[in-house]
């Protein structure tokens, strides 16, 4: 009985990683067999394009719907592709594109890329203003953090030194104080560059920062 019960757990556990195996591989599949054979070719461009999606996706449908018996129809894959990079290819979406910080989509030739070039220089600039404030920010965030920390390593020391009696304990905390007042002056003059920078930085990102 024991040695039946686990004969159908190991073929479970076998059946549960084979059907794991082809999720996993039917997830790695740029197209399904259904799109493959149902043959929509230019509508599939059509998305594509819309998505800003290179025309060499293409080669991937050729891959995979081979498996299944399918040459895909690549006219009229291009065709559609083309009309819905007329959608894509504008100044909006260039400018969201580099908003994000993402690399500069190829997709958009000839005609069609000028807008989304201009678009999406325009939201680059804003991308790089933008992290170059969130950037000092943390930096300011972090070295404040840093100055109180040297406040209270400075509290404690202090509070040391009024308790010990022991002249080498004792000058030897008086010079650990002296340290940490030092490195306090100079996180305080960082933070005072860090925070001039910020501002600045503030000023050159404000007349970026406006809806899309």
């Amino acid at each position: 009985m024991m040695e039946h019960q686990m004969s159908l757990t190991q073929t479970l556990c076998r059946l549960a990683a084979g059907f794991s195996l082809l999720l996993l591989l039917a997830s790695c599949s740029s197209i399904s067999k259904d799109e493959c054979l149902r043959g929509d070719w230019y509508s599939l461009g059509v998305n594509d394009g819309k998505a800003g999606t290179l025309a060499s996706k293409f080669r991937d449908y050729q891959k995979d719907c081979t498996e299944h018996g399918v040459t895909p129809d690549f006219k009229a894959y291009q065709q559609g592709h083309s009309q819905g990079l007329v959608f894509y290819c504008d100044f909006p979406h260039g400018e969201a594109r580099g908003r994000s910080g993402a690399e500069y989509n190829t997709a958009c030739s000839g005609k069609l890329e000028a807008d989304f070039r201009r678009g999406y220089q325009q939201g680059r600039r804003w991308y790089q203003a933008k992290s170059k404030v969130d950037e000092l920010g943390s930096a300011i965030s972090s070295l404040q953090m840093r100055i109180e920390q040297h406040k209270d390593e400075i509290y404690r020391s202090n509070q040391q030194i009024a308790m010990e009696n022991d002249p080498n304990r004792r000058a030897s905390l008086l010079y650990r104080t002296d340290r940490l007042r030092d490195e306090l002056e100079d996180y305080h003059t960082e933070l005072g560059r860090l925070q001039v920078q910020f501002y600045q930085a503030q000023q050159a990102f404000a007349p970026l920062n406006r809806p899309y």
